[in-house]
């Protein structure tokens, strides 16, 4: 059984969320970032897969956004 622990980090791309990722990363712990840049998401995500040899998955996303309602929901 693994010990990997995975962190989920929103805004990933810059800023605390970046700081965040990339201690996580380096404490030993595999990472799914998530952030509206895609450039800049996948460039940190190469950086800390090359730095640190974790698992790094990506997901460009606007977490802000809401999506249309159908009446199903709230």
């Amino acid at each position: 059984m693994s010990n990997t622990n995975t962190a989920l980090i929103t805004g990933a791309s810059a800023g605390i969320g970046a700081v965040y990722a990339d201690r996580l990363a380096r404490r030993g712990h595999d990472l799914i970032l998530v952030a509206r840049d895609k450039t800049r998401l996948n460039a940190l995500a190469e950086r800390l897969r090359a730095e640190v040899g974790r698992s790094v998955e990506v997901l460009d996303a606007d977490l802000s956004a809401r999506p249309a309602t159908d009446g199903r929901c709230c």
